[in-house]
């Protein structure tokens, strides 16, 4: 079949620009979809960060949680300057049990465990039980004079124990009294910082 001259010459401006148009948007889809295949690659990296990041943020908050806890339980210190006059309960050999009452920044009820075995060397647990819990501690100390009927005694003192609101008590300080030889009666001072 014969082309007429327009054909041969290519007079169909119509024909030509709708092919051109069609190839345009061929080419435009292909960059479409080569973008979208750069992003989808890019998107798990991107997610693992995010990911990463949230975690390491609630560690931090945790950990910051801890230090205030931690901080809160080390501004309370309890200053104890008590004072208790005891008497003699009852002996097991040279351990003396007395009990009373002792006054100051943490009253409440004592009950120590003395010993006294007839040398300078003296020693002493005992626990104070006041509102809110109780404190348990430990001391030693030398007795002043061997022959005295009432001799005094000085020594350091450290905490053993708490309950209640003094559960994690801890700490020290110094330890004073004056021991009743015919008696067995004790009088007794405790002075420290104790934080809880």
């Amino acid at each position: 079949m014969r082309l007429s001259g327009e054909r041969r010459r290519g007079r169909f401006p119509g024909l030509r620009g709708t092919v051109q148009q069609q190839g345009r948007d061929m080419h435009s889809r292909k960059r479409e979809r080569l973008r979208a295949g750069s992003l989808a690659r890019a998107l798990p990296p991107i997610a693992l960060l995010v990911s990463a990041a949230g975690v390491v943020s609630a560690a931090q908050a945790r950990a910051t949680g801890r230090t205030t806890r931690r901080s809160a339980h080390a501004a309370r210190v309890l200053n104890v300057r008590d004072e208790g006059h005891l008497r003699f309960i009852h002996a097991s050999g040279s351990l003396l049990i007395d009990e009373g009452h002792a006054s100051g920044t943490f009253p409440g009820s004592v009950k120590v465990r003395f010993v006294y075995d007839g040398e300078p060397n003296v020693s002493a647990q005992f626990t104070i039980s006041g509102s809110g819990g109780s404190i348990s501690a430990k001391g030693s100390g030398r007795l002043s004079s061997p022959t005295s009927p009432d001799p005094s005694f000085k020594g350091r003192m450290s905490v053993t124990g708490g309950s209640g609101r003094y559960a994690h008590v801890h700490g020290g300080g110094e330890l004073f009294g004056v021991f009743n030889r015919r008696s067995y009666a004790l009088t007794v001072q405790a002075i420290g910082k104790l934080p809880y």
